[in-house]
């Protein structure tokens, strides 16, 4: 009889227990601690796919917003909370059930609440920001979220709701840029792979570019040649980074202008006289990548340089957020895929944009592309 009013208690303990949220989260999670909320707080199970992610503010500490969750009486919960100092994460529902979040969204969403406090100085951070785009990604990758703004919401832009959070403080194009940069979809194994230059000349692709190559190569080729004036600014910014027959004319014209055998490719011969060319007009901007939170003469210059284009109005020297959102629009509004970073893309496409016309093709070369039946090339796409 002991055996069995034991028992009894253990299923008992096991029924109000509630299960761990992910017991094997995937390696590419960030890290996660797992406190349970009150069981009276989320549904177990789904009704729906998950198809979206909500972004909450707490308007609360850290300590009151977990204290809510793990309180029955809230009927209240998210599913995680990421921590403003640190960006420390915590996790309150397992993903495969309910949180109560955001009413009509809970079956086909995801809610991430943010510690925001403004009444007691806590407010975003960068530290926030990146652990929490890492835990966006992450989840995305999983269920196979597309990463943009019509699947990862705010609270105040689910149908139906009255809350207002994420209110005016949270930077969206910020943090989407810190999304996008590690986007799952980004590391797909698409005709986009990493960016390969010439060794000490980062702003140079390597040889092998060939007609309808798709790839950050061939959109640094492009920019490299609209810098030094063979191709449109406007055209390299809508093409689409394909080497289309607008980019085998340039290349010819390229190659015609350095006295090389006119292949419209861009082989090995082609990158010699490339890196000839760029440094004899040297672009005055840093050759290094700057991202977040870089201080440096090299900083200054490239704010400098956006100042001069219209997307900021303030040297600092230091890379913050000011700095991140300048460069983010400038690469949205040139065809670059938007990471708010600085690399060999941006170098030369600022570079092109500040002085647009540096060699460009004389009247000369006109007429030589002409007699070798280029220019009526320039109606095709590209």
């Amino acid at each position: 009889m002991r055996w069995v009013v034991v028992i009894a208690g253990v299923l008992a303990f096991a029924l109000v227990t509630p299960s761990p949220a992910l017991a094997a989260p995937p390696p590419y999670y960030p890290p996660i601690e797992y406190v349970p909320a009150a069981r009276a707080n989320y549904d177990v199970g789904r009704s729906a796919a998950i198809t979206a992610i909500v972004i909450h503010e707490t308007d609360g500490t850290w300590l009151s917003a977990t204290n809510w969750f793990k309180n029955p009486r809230a009927r209240v919960s998210s599913h995680y909370l990421v921590r403003a100092w640190d960006g420390g994460i915590m996790q309150f529902v397992a993903e495969g059930d309910t949180a109560y979040h955001a009413r009509a969204a809970n079956p086909w969403s995801i809610g991430i609440e943010h510690e925001y406090d403004p009444r007691h100085a806590i407010p975003h951070t960068i530290a926030q920001y990146k652990s929490s785009a890492l835990l966006v990604c992450a989840i995305a990758q999983r269920y196979g979220i597309p990463t943009d703004r019509a699947h990862i919401i705010g609270h105040n832009e689910v149908p139906g709701t009255d809350h207002s959070d994420p209110g005016p403080t949270w930077n969206w194009s910020y943090y989407m840029s810190l999304v996008n940069a590690c986007s799952w979809q980004r590391a797909q194994p698409v005709a986009r792979a990493a960016l390969r230059t010439v060794e000490n000349h980062g702003y140079v692709p390597v040889a092998g570019l060939r007609f309808d190559n798709v790839s950050d190569e061939a959109l640094l080729l492009q920019w490299d040649l609209a810098y030094l004036g063979f191709m449109d600014v406007d055209e390299v910014a809508s093409g689409g980074s394909r080497f289309g027959p607008l980019t085998a004319e340039a290349v010819t014209a390229f190659q015609l202008s350095q006295v090389l055998p006119l292949t419209g490719s861009y082989d090995d011969l082609t990158v010699g006289a490339m890196v000839r060319a760029l440094l004899a007009v040297p672009a005055e901007l840093p050759v290094n990548e700057l991202t977040m939170d870089a201080e440096s003469d090299e900083v200054a210059r490239l704010q400098t340089v956006l100042g001069e284009l219209g997307y900021m109005d303030a040297v600092t020297g230091y890379y913050g957020e000011m700095t991140m959102d300048a460069v983010t629009r400038f690469q949205k509004d040139n065809g670059i895929y938007a990471t708010g970073s600085y690399g060999a893309i941006t170098r030369m496409a600022l570079a092109a944009r500040a002085r647009p016309t540096v060699a460009g093709a004389s009247a000369g070369e006109e007429f030589a592309m002409e007699r070798v039946g280029l220019v009526a090339l320039r109606i095709l796409p590209y």
